[in-house]
C-alpha cells in the first residue's frame, strides 16, 4: 500500500482529500499529529512518540505511545495510517464514519481514544 498512487510522477488532477487525516506535502515532515475527537482536538508533538503497534483483527488497532499517553486507534485497514506515521506525514487523524449507502475505500476510523500509558 503506498501514501502515493505514482511515485515520482506529477499528478494530472489533485488527489481527493482523505476523509480520515491529512499528511504533509510529499518532503515534508509533520511537527504535531492532531487527534480530531468527538468533543475536543489533542496536539502532540510527533518528537514524544516512542513507538506503534498495527495489530489486525476485528477491529484492527494502531496504538501509539508518547511514554506518559497511548493514543489508540480503532477501525479497518489502518495500514496506511500507519505508513502516514512511519514517513512521518501524518498531521491530522479523524474519525471517517462508514456510509450507510456502503464502504469507501482506504482506512476506516471508527474510534480513536486517549489515556494514560
Amino acid at each position: 500500500m503506498s501514501i502515493e498512487p505514482h511515485p515520482g510522477r506529477k499528478l494530472l488532477v489533485p488527489p481527493p482529500s482523505q476523509t480520515w487525516g491529512e499528511l504533509t506535502p510529499e518532503g515534508e515532515a509533520a511537527l504535531v499529529v492532531r487527534f480530531i475527537l468527538a468533543e475536543s482536538v489533542v496536539t502532540i508533538p510527533v518528537h514524544q512518540f516512542k513507538r506503534w503497534e498495527h495489530v489486525r483483527g476485528a477491529p484492527e488497532t494502531l496504538a501509539v505511545s508518547t511514554g506518559e499517553e497511548r493514543i489508540v486507534i480503532e477501525g479497518r485497514e489502518l495500514g496506511e495510517v500507519r505508513a502516514a506515521l512511519d514517513l512521518g506525514r501524518l498531521c491530522e487523524l479523524r474519525a471517517n464514519y462508514p456510509r450507510a449507502s456502503g464502504s469507501r475505500p482506504g482506512p476506516q476510523v471508527r474510534r480513536i481514544t486517549i489515556e494514560p500509558d
